[in-house]
């Protein structure tokens, strides 16, 4: 068992490890399109989500405001999405994909996905072990919460 602080049987360090892999397979993935892993992530979760508010994309993708701004403002540099004020609340700037950024994600998913896959078929059965054990701790105590 790991010398970390776990919670409900989880290892945050590990998970956190376990998510920068999956990141290297993303960035490996879209970086010859000219994307980071945090463009693919919001292009991503707009093409899936629908537009969406720049507040609920900062905690969809645990970004910082301005560093979320930053990544829309490259989308929308590269005709990838596209901003507008928000019909029922002119405060709230929403983010869409554009038809250009919604092609490039249908084209890029199954390459994203193979990517991480990749990721995960590289970890030894320690590791593999290990993720098997949390995430069967959590679906436990989901099911009986």
């Amino acid at each position: 068992m790991s010398r970390h602080t776990m919670t409900s049987g989880l290892d945050a360090l590990f998970l956190r490890r376990m998510a920068a892999r999956l990141d290297r397979g993303v960035a490996a993935a879209v970086r010859e399109h000219g994307l980071t892993v945090d463009q693919w992530r919001m292009l991503d979760l707009v093409a899936d989500a629908g537009p969406l508010p720049m507040a609920a994309l900062c905690e969809e993708l645990s970004l910082a405001g301005a560093t979320a701004t930053r990544v829309a403002d490259r989308l929308v540099a590269e005709a990838l999405a596209s901003r507008s004020i928000d019909g029922t609340d002119r405060r709230r700037v929403v983010l869409r994909g554009s038809e250009r950024g919604l092609e490039l994600r249908e084209k890029l998913s199954a390459e994203v996905e193979q990517a991480q896959t990749q990721q995960l078929d590289t970890l030894g059965e320690t590791d593999r072990g290990r993720l098997v054990r949390m995430f069967g701790s959590v679906a436990e105590q989901v099911g009986t919460a």
